[in-house]
């Protein structure tokens, strides 16, 4: 629920006293009939004639509270914030008596104007009323006065301190214009932003909103274009780019007249999936995306830079009725799943919306005004926890945040520049984008670019094939997509987080597959590019798996991710007619005997990994050879470590 929404069902108890005749104060019949007159003018929605009968009212009498909380009533129906307030303040210093809540809803009127000091002492003013003695008897008071108070707190502690040294500016005159620009989206080697920006509609008498793109050429943002293909006479807006640039998942609306166009729509926005075309440079107009779809409002998409799971607002209708942040993903057959509440501290009762999930996987951005702010949406972070859950988040803080409304942020992928809409002093339009470096508690990890082909090893022509991007450490799929071979060079594109072991597995059915460790992207550049190699199953064909961890001097497996033995079995049930030899290597060290023993142990403890995972004995068979045939000299460290392996051999 908004914040506007709840203070008219907090001045809804005052107005049935009001319209009841109950006025406490004595009061001129005169003022008296000209409030009875402005009591029945509001009820008709006519505050025109309210204003003037409760003028005539408070000049006849200006101590009259009842005449000034219709005021302030009124006020707040035509969002008048500043003006309510003085008219609540004035009413409640006169007599309080018949609205007690009104100090809190006072303390949320300056909460969201920035006057957090007045806020404390409206709060202080509420906690000595009889209504707040009896506030355990009333759930929803008693949630609306812990969150007003806690965020009262919070906005008078985070202005006092300040982020340090934080420089915030505006994109250059290329990318932000008379009109609004948000929502900004951002390719993984950081080159193309794509934002929304609302504009002049073509018949000239509404604004709509349309995708433009900017390119990054010699540190400097070319002149924004409208994006081709995408765009229509009708509303596009928050949009999301995969990290290779070749997918967009944005929201298109319904209009009254028109509904979704040549689109198909479910409800009153929803959420669409357009792919581009290398060939004539247009993107397509876009495909429902189904299931993550519904009668509510779905909006804002962010999507990983994989391609694979997207989180989005939803709420039930429209905007300011309470919305929640939700995750789904794509499955195998390219198609989107059910989507589920991101689990975890997120959502509250209030509005989450605005999210941006970063290449790393495990920090997401988002704006909310259900967690301690300062006064509207705030910018927050998440990180996303070992367990799956996402964590408490962190508010940005002041002066990223302030009283008014911040959302529409991404966060670059070196993961210390963040890209925000505001309409702060000195921006050039109504909502322009600006940039601002991150203090180190909500910085996002680095991430890289691991870009690359995929080659059949004979014709060396491209070949699709299966990418993954795994955490060595917990198992858990970073990244994974398919190798276009029309994209040569870059066939697929993978963000690589500079902290952190990764294994990167490439598969296809037919082929041998391959893996490798990777432990963070190159200390001169942050993109790496790898031209990968598949052979195709043939017997005697082999595979060296080096990173297969025994216990020290044991043949017993370490407890913990094996990557390469997971793939193995899977790259098995992918191939079910394939037979494999296991094969045991040592370095030199110790006596040969012994080494020749621990090879064909190791080698056998493979085939029980593999035997536990579903693959059946009779597919494998297992061999040992000790140190006798190397791939590398004894004589170093590196060497010895790569001659102690594992390899598959073709039966």
């Amino acid at each position: 629920m908004s914040k506007y929404n709840l203070l008219l069902t907090v001045f809804t108890g005052l107005f049935l006293i009001l319209i009841s005749g109950q006025v406490t104060a004595q009061v001129p019949r005169s003022a008296a009939k000209a409030y009875e007159k402005a009591i029945n003018a509001y009820a008709v929605k006519d505050f025109d004639k309210t204003f003037h009968e409760l003028g005539k009212a408070l000049k006849k009498f200006p101590e009259y509270s009842e005449a000034l909380f219709l005021s302030s009533q009124t006020h707040l129906d035509l969002h008048q914030d500043s003006l309510a307030k003085i008219d609540l303040r004035r009413a409640l210093n006169i007599d309080d008596k018949p609205f007690e809540t009104g100090w809190l809803v006072l303390a949320e009127l300056d909460w969201s104007s920035g006057y957090y000091k007045d806020g404390l002492y409206d709060i202080k003013q509420f906690e000595k009323t009889v209504t707040f003695r009896t506030i355990n008897r009333n759930n929803e008071l008693k949630a609306k006065y812990r969150w007003v108070k806690e965020g009262l707190n919070f906005s008078f502690t985070a202005v006092l301190n300040p982020i340090n040294n934080l420089v915030l500016q505006p994109l250059d005159s290329n990318v932000n214009s008379v009109y609004p620009e948000y929502y900004p989206s951002m390719t993984l080697n950081g080159k193309t932003l794509v934002f929304t920006r609302r504009v002049k509609s073509e018949n000239g008498k509404y604004a709509q909103e349309d995708f433009f793109e900017s390119k990054l050429e010699n540190l400097s943002w070319t002149s924004a274009k409208r994006l081709s293909g995408i765009n229509t006479p009708f509303n596009e807006g928050a949009s999301s780019i995969s990290g290779d640039g070749m997918t967009i998942i944005f929201t298109a609306c319904a209009s009254p007249r028109d509904g979704f166009g040549k689109r198909n729509g479910k409800g009153s926005c929803d959420l669409f999936e357009s792919k581009f075309d290398r060939t004539t440079g247009v993107w397509s107009l876009g495909e429902n995306l189904g299931k993550p779809n519904s009668s509510a409002w779905e909006s804002q998409p962010t999507l990983s830079s994989d391609g694979n799971f997207l989180v989005f607002a939803r709420a039930r209708h429209t905007r300011g009725a309470g919305s929640d942040l939700f995750g789904v993903r794509r499955g195998d057959d390219g198609k989107w799943g059910v989507p589920f509440g991101l689990p975890g501290n997120i959502n509250t009762p209030y509005e989450e919306e605005s999210p941006f999930l970063h290449p790393d996987g495990k920090s997401l951005y988002f704006s909310s005004n259900g967690h301690p702010g300062l006064g509207g949406l705030d910018m927050f972070v998440s990180r996303k926890g070992d367990d799956g859950l996402w964590g408490t988040p962190i508010n940005l803080g002041y002066p990223l945040n302030t009283h008014n409304s911040e959302n529409s942020l991404m966060v670059e992928p070196d993961g210390a520049i963040a890209i925000f809409a505001t309409d702060r002093s000195s921006s050039k339009g109504d909502l322009d984008l600006w940039s601002a470096r991150l203090p180190i508690s909500v910085k996002a990890t680095p991430v890289g670019v691991l870009s690359g082909v995929v080659l059949d090893a004979v014709s060396l022509e491209p070949i699709e094939a299966k990418v993954v991007l795994i955490n060595a450490t917990s198992g858990d799929t970073l990244a994974s997509v398919i190798s276009n071979k029309f994209n040569s060079p870059n066939g697929f594109i993978l963000p690589l987080p500079e902290i952190g072991r990764y294994s990167f597995e490439v598969s296809k059915e037919g082929y041998m597959f391959k893996i490798a460790d990777v432990f963070s992207i190159d200390s001169t550049s942050n993109e790496r590019h790898e031209v990968v190699l598949l052979e195709r199953i043939i017997t005697g064909a082999t595979l060296s798996m080096r990173t297969v961890r025994f216990e020290s001097g044991s043949s017993k497996l370490e407890t913990g991710y094996q990557a390469d033995l997971s793939k193995l079995a899977s790259w098995l049930k992918t191939n079910p007619t394939t037979s494999v030899e296991i094969v045991g290597h040592t370095d030199d060290v110790g006596n040969t005997e012994v080494n020749l023993e621990l090879s064909i142990s190791r080698a056998y403890s493979v085939i029980e990994f593999l035997v536990k995972s579903s693959i059946s004995e009779s597919r494998l068979s297992h061999s040992g050879v000790g140190s006798s045939v190397p791939i590398s000299s004894n004589s170093t460290d590196k060497g010895r470590a790569a001659n102690r392996r594992v390899e598959i051999v073709v039966k």
